[in-house]
């Protein structure tokens, strides 16, 4: 997994993460909420594939387990700093 963090201020992160073939995230909550904007490769979450060109808006307090069996590159935007930053 690699994060390259693009902005990072009260209430605004934008953070690009590449997802190398096989890898993820377990389980975790966003509070705050989070959109995903697929940019290359196959991103998957919840039994659901999204191919490149895909948003995915995750409401507040929903969770997820997200993967990418193929690799991908996303961008992510979030209120809240990740936990994995």
């Amino acid at each position: 997994m690699e994060m390259n963090v693009l902005r990072l201020e009260p209430g605004e992160v934008r953070t690009l993460l590449r997802f190398a073939p096989g890898k993820g995230y377990p389980r975790h909550k966003h509070p705050a909420g989070e959109e995903v904007f697929v940019i290359s490769g196959v991103y998957s979450d919840n039994g659901v594939d999204y191919p490149e060109g895909s948003y995915i808006y995750y409401p507040s307090n929903s969770d997820h387990a997200p993967i990418s069996e193929t690799g991908c590159t996303i961008l992510v935007i979030s209120p809240e700093v990740p936990v994995h930053i």
